[in-house]
């Protein structure tokens, strides 16, 4: 499966959650947010910031669903996260950005923008297969920055 999902099984104590979509096609996997004082659940992207609330699409979802079953992601569980490039460990601890909705981009720089939504933890398999075990940053809905 591409994209995100959580390292663990998915327990009773998981918060899964039905939310709104709106003309966004979904894959299972793919990584959602919602921004604050915001109604649907959108699409994440390399501009998301590590402060919105996140959560992984567990069913795949056509433009024209309105709803689509979601496990919220937190900043203590561990992620497998699909990398851009070949995992590598000396990227261990790097703050990384999303490229898209299902891949983080590990460029081996660590990020400190407000974009770094992921800490690598490790690589998992081979280089090749271009997955690493992540931790999210963040997730606490407001803008640190705002005044």
């Amino acid at each position: 499966m591409a994209g995100f999902q959580k390292f663990a099984p998915i327990s009773e104590a998981d918060a899964i959650v039905e939310g709104t979509i709106s003309s966004i096609t979904v894959t299972r996997g793919d990584l959602l947010e919602i921004v604050a004082g915001a109604t649907t659940w959108t699409a994440c992207t390399s501009s998301s910031n590590h402060f919105t609330t996140k959560a992984i699409a567990l069913e795949d979802k056509t433009s024209s669903d309105t709803l689509v079953r979601l496990l919220l992601v937190d900043t203590v569980n561990l992620y497998v996260a699909e990398s851009a490039n070949n995992s590598s460990a000396n990227h261990n601890g790097d703050l990384m950005v999303l490229t898209d909705t299902n891949t983080v981009n590990n460029t081996g720089t660590n990020s400190t923008s407000v974009a770094a939504v992921v800490q690598q933890i490790v690589p998992i398999g081979s280089a090749s297969d271009k997955k690493i075990l992540v931790r999210f940053c963040g997730l606490q809905v407001v803008d640190p920055d705002a005044t």
